[in-house]
């Protein structure tokens, strides 16, 4: 088919426009925008916001897309394809109700054909999200990519091609490629039917009767193949064409997945952990916008920084996020959703869960199914219902859907104990010998022990055997209980507290069973505020979320605008990937006082030695080493030596400007080091554009060391400059519109993303630069 990019020319009106509001109020203003486009990110955050923390204090709205095309050719056959509409949404073509589509995830086709005329047509979306519907931020509108695609009345599919590995090794990969083709014209047709896949090809003729839909498969033969695996991601194209009538190309990779308790997941027959952590779908300061750089550049940080797997939480991706994992060696896994038939917010997908799920399913395979990347499919996160016994059976109708439409990959759903068991665990207590009372007063040793307790883990076992791998959230104390009482389950740590990575991964290295760990989160998000902000005295466990201005959750390896954190460092450490030592330093300002981050948080510590008006002033560095010992030094002069701890050392020193470096001690000598050094105060703005349209902003001196003691205010000329999609900083607590034109560096850093040519004019106080 003739695919055509349908992003331009669109029309954005906010409100859905009743046919009762136009007769009462008229049309409603009309903003001419190129999708993608989310419209909750361009409205002002309030403090009232029904959805409050979850939504980042962003108000949930409705909307109205428009858009008149002309066809100047009698049409044959049209398709329209919605690779994201958040969410309810539903189209019409020249005044037709043609489709609707309530998720927001999933991207949905819709045969237009019979709706379509020669000349002027007129189509519509409409967006309905205005009840709180997410327990994060997850934008309206239509903010994936829109396609047309054009075929003759004989044609393949759109995305029905599909290639599966039968077998795979270095001399020879078998294939079986499967084609969906549609004869529409009235008479029978016999077609020649071509694969070509480097300099190999197979041919059938298929012989197809009026107004038949049919599946041709054949088997694909590939000598000395190319096998596809993080490190060496090699990718195949098949260039498929129905002779006469229509061409098709996909990309695949050739690789084969095993799993046992023996040996653990294996890729091409080699062994591997899943680094993973998970990740959100926004961008930050465009919201919700799948943005093709963003997206490439995310997924090679996170590559560069040791992940080798991610987990799209919790929701299918978009297909832009798979093929950056196909292309630069990323593992997947992909998630339905995040509720079955009981809701966590108002309207949540337990609103159509029952009649949708089928078809989300359907859709998520389809998505997957040439992304050697994906090799995970969750079924579901935190699912309150998998220990009741009639409602877990929908795990098991999932599962078996999943397995009907592809038999190579595994299945996993992500448990958290506590939330499925939440209403039993009083009488658990009984059972167990633990005094309720004391839970209630927060004794977490007697919670302990309930939550590891034999009791706890019979009424998960059904859940546990409808899936290929068993996923735990934030259940690393049953692992070993459960590699002993359950020698048959595979377990992976489907989402981590960031500290606990230490004890998690000894213990993925000590059992194959454990096939790996992913940490809450990579990369900072939009929503769920404050969920990862940094406190200090005495803080209340069960106040996890930020009141306004909070924006984003302030947690994850990342900021938000992608910047590495030093838990991020850490992880590196613990993982194995790393020599050096890692220095962070913790805010002079408040030493002294309790540092009371939250489960998901760290301490305040920062990659930083510059602090104006602390000189003299007792000061804590963190250093991070898979080393026994570490020295370190300031300005030359011996601070101290100490012992390492879960691979960190701390030290008590006086902070004064200059240099302060560490020193890994190994058997008794000197090794790797690390050095910080203070930045001065005679700066600039150094400006970089880093991928298509996004430019970033550092605040460094005349050496090019960053100072994240100033504070720059960053201006962006309306005159004759490309389409700005957002400016801001990784601030999770700026009270700045990211639509607005200036913005203020945080910890010296900002970022502008664009769209269109042109240049992109600033204003940094009295300096003025310019980048194309």
């Amino acid at each position: 088919m003739k695919k055509e990019c349908f992003n331009e020319d669109w029309l954005f009106h906010s409100g859905i426009g009743t046919a009762f509001e136009k007769t009462i109020h008229g049309e409603a203003a009309a903003e001419k925008v190129t999708l993608p486009h989310d419209a909750m990110i361009r409205q002002k955050r309030d403090e009232h916001a029904p959805a409050g923390n979850a939504s980042g204090y962003y108000p949930y709205t409705s909307a109205c897309y428009t858009k008149k095309f002309t066809l100047d050719d009698e049409p044959e056959t049209l398709y329209l394809e919605f690779e994201g509409v958040y969410k309810n949404a539903s189209v019409y073509l020249n005044g037709s109700l043609i489709a609707q589509h309530a998720n927001g995830y999933t991207p949905f086709l819709t045969d237009i054909s019979q709706y379509v005329r020669q000349g002027s047509n007129s189509l519509k979306v409409l967006v309905r999200n205005s009840v709180p519907s997410s327990r994060w931020y997850s934008g309206t509108g239509i903010y994936r990519d829109v396609w047309l695609y054009r075929a003759k009345d004989v044609y393949i599919v759109p995305h029905g091609v599909k290639v599966t590995v039968l077998h795979a090794d270095q001399k020879t990969a078998e294939l079986s490629v499967s084609t969906e083709i549609v004869n529409r014209l009235r008479s029978r047709v016999s077609v020649q039917l071509v694969h070509r896949i480097e300099n190999e090809e197979i041919r059938t003729t298929a012989t197809m009767c009026p107004g038949e839909t049919k599946t041709v498969t054949l088997r694909f033969y590939v000598k000395n193949p190319h096998l596809w695996n993080p490190e060496t991601p090699y990718l195949y194209e098949c260039h498929t064409e129905l002779c006469g009538y229509d061409t098709d190309t996909v990309c695949f990779g050739i690789r084969t997945l095993s799993l046992d308790p023996y040996r653990g997941l294996r890729i091409n027959g080699e062994e591997i952990k899943l680094r993973g952590g998970c990740i959100h779908q926004d961008h930050g300061i465009v919201g919700g916008i799948e943005h093709e750089a963003m997206t490439c550049r995310r997924i090679r940080k996170l590559k560069e920084a040791g992940y080798n797997a991610v987990r799209c939480a919790h929701f299918p991706t978009s297909r832009t996020v798979l093929e950056a994992c196909d292309e630069i060696g990323m593992l997947v896994m992909l998630e339905l959703c995040d509720a079955w038939t009981t809701p966590k917010v108002e309207g949540d997908y337990s609103c159509e869960f029952r009649s949708d799920w089928k078809q989300d399913t359907e859709d998520m395979v389809r998505l997957a199914y040439n992304h050697p990347s994906v090799i995970i499919y969750s079924i579901g996160n935190e699912i309150f219902e998998v220990s009741d016994p009639h409602e877990v059976q929908y795990g098991l109708q999932i599962c078996s859907l999943i397995r009907s439409l592809d038999q190579t990959r595994y299945t996993t759903n992500c448990i958290n104990m506590i939330l499925a068991m939440l209403d039993k665990i009083p009488e658990l207590a009984v059972r167990t010998g633990v005094d309720i009372n004391s839970i209630l007063n927060g004794n977490m040793e007697e919670l302990h022990k309930v939550l590891a307790s034999k009791e706890m883990g019979e009424p998960l076992e059904e859940a546990f055997s409808q899936t290929d791998i068993a996923g735990y959230n934030y259940a690393e104390f049953r692992y070993e209980t459960d590699i002993r009482d359950y020698p048959q389950r595979i377990i992976l740590g489907t989402e981590c507290y960031p500290g606990a990575l230490y004890d998690n991964w000894q213990l993925c290295r000590k059992h194959p069973q454990i096939i790996g760990d992913f940490g809450w989160t990579a990369w900072d998000y939009l929503g769920e505020a404050g969920v990862g902000q940094h406190r200090y005295g005495e803080a209340d466990n069960n106040d996890l979320y930020g009141k306004y201005p909070w924006r984003s959750a302030g947690c994850g390896d990342f900021d938000l605008t992608g910047n590495r954190r030093p838990v991020s460092y850490w992880r590196e450490i613990v993982w194995g990937l790393r020599k050096e030592p890692y220095i962070a330093v913790q805010d002079p300002a408040h030493y002294g006082e309790k540092q009371s981050p939250t489960k998901w948080g760290w301490s305040d510590a920062e990659r930083r030695w510059n602090y104006r008006g602390q000189e003299g002033k007792p000061v804590t560095v963190e250093v991070y080493s898979d080393a026994d010992e570490v020295e370190l030094y300031i300005n030359d002069r011996h601070i101290g030596k100490e012992k390492t701890v879960c691979d960190k050392a701390f030290f008590t020193a006086v902070f004064e400007p200059g240099t302060v470096r560490a020193v890994n001690i190994r058997n008794g000598e000197p090794a790797e080091t690390d050095e910080l050094v203070s930045a001065s105060y005679d700066v600039h703005v150094e400006q970089t554009e880093t991928g298509e349209g996004i430019v970033e902003f550092k605040v460094t001196d005349d050496q090019g060391i960053l100072n994240p003691d100033v504070t720059v205010h960053l201006t962006v000329s309306k005159e004759n400059g490309p389409e700005l999609l957002g400016l801001g900083s990784a601030d999770p607590k700026s009270d700045e519109n990211y639509f607005e034109r200036t913005v203020k560096t945080w910890q010296g850093r900002a970022m502008a993303v664009i769209r269109g040519t042109g240049k992109l004019r600033i204003e940094v106080k009295d300096e003025t630069t310019e980048c194309d």
